[in-house]
C-alpha cells in the first residue's frame, strides 16, 4: 500500500462555512435589533440550519432580517446591512447545504462564488440606497419599484440562462 495524498492547495474546513453562517445571520439579527425574542428565534433557527442544512432553517432565520427593517423606521445603514446579511447568509447557507462539514474546501473552488458575491453586492446596495433615499411625493413611497426590480431580475436570469446553454 502507498500513502497517496491529494494536494488541493490552500483550503479551509467545511464546518467553517457553517460557523460563518451562524455569525452572519445571528450577528445581523442582533445588529438590526428586531427585539430580543426575534433575535433568539433567529439564533436558534440558524443553529439548526447550520447543524442540519437540509432543513432549510437557515433561510427561515434570514426572514427575521427584513422583518427587523419593517418594524422600525427606514434607515440607510440598516437597509444596507440587511441586504448584505441576507445575500451573504444565502450564499453561506447554500455552501453549507452542498458541502459536508468534515470536508476540506479548496479556496480556489470558492473563488467563483466570492466573485459573484462581490459582483452582485454593489448592484444590490445601490438598489437599497436608492429605495431609502428616493423622495416620495405621497404616502405610497416607491412600492412601484418592487415589480420593476422583480421583472429586471427575471430578465437577467433569462439572459444568463441563455448564455449558459450556448
Amino acid at each position: 500500500m502507498s500513502d497517496d495524498t491529494l494536494d488541493i492547495g490552500a483550503s479551509v474546513p467545511g464546518w467553517l462555512m457553517r460557523i460563518a453562517l451562524i455569525g452572519v445571520v445571528a450577528g445581523g439579527a442582533w445588529m438590526l435589533e428586531p427585539g430580543i425574542v426575534w433575535q433568539i428565534i433567529a439564533l436558534l433557527l440558524v443553529l439548526v440550519g447550520a447543524a442540519l442544512p437540509q432543513t432549510g432553517a437557515a433561510w427561515f432565520a434570514m426572514v427575521i432580517v427584513p422583518f427587523a427593517l419593517i418594524t422600525q423606521p427606514a434607515d440607510l445603514w440598516r437597509t444596507c446591512l440587511a441586504v448584505f446579511v441576507v445575500h451573504l447568509g444565502h450564499v453561506l447557507a447554500t455552501l453549507s447545504l452542498t458541502m459536508p462539514a468534515r470536508s476540506r474546501v479548496a479556496l480556489q473552488a470558492l473563488r467563483p462564488t466570492a466573485m459573484r458575491f462581490i459582483g452582485v453586492q454593489p448592484i444590490a446596495q445601490f438598489g437599497a440606497i436608492t429605495a431609502v433615499l428616493l423622495p416620495s411625493a405621497d404616502a405610497t413611497g416607491i412600492a412601484w419599484l418592487a415589480p420593476i426590480g422583480a421583472a429586471a431580475v427575471v430578465g437577467v436570469a433569462v439572459l444568463l440562462l441563455r448564455h449558459v446553454r450556448r
